[in-house]
């Protein structure tokens, strides 16, 4: 096993503990913010996996992922911020 599927393997786990913190959040910021998480944790595993195969288009993968996971940060920060209203 090489150092590349031992950092998957943390990630993958650490991404688990973030949903952990959506699920359980006490708050609805704090869900917020395990969901912003785990959105970086799936494009930092998707780049580790980019790096580990040979596959070009999984970097591409990752960017999209990141831009998803900011808009979807920026617009239910600003549902709830409006509280509900459009």
């Amino acid at each position: 096993m090489n150092f590349l599927q031992i950092a998957l393997i943390i990630l993958i786990f650490s991404t688990l503990g973030s949903l952990i913190r959506v699920i359980i959040g006490p708050t609805v910021w704090d869900r917020l913010l395990g969901i912003s998480l785990a959105a970086s944790k799936v494009t930092l595993a998707v780049v580790v996996t980019a790096v580990s195969l040979p596959e070009s288009y999984l970097l591409d993968l990752a960017m999209l992922f990141s831009i998803l996971g900011f808009l979807v940060t920026v617009l239910l920060s600003r549902y709830i911020e409006r509280r509900g209203r459009v």
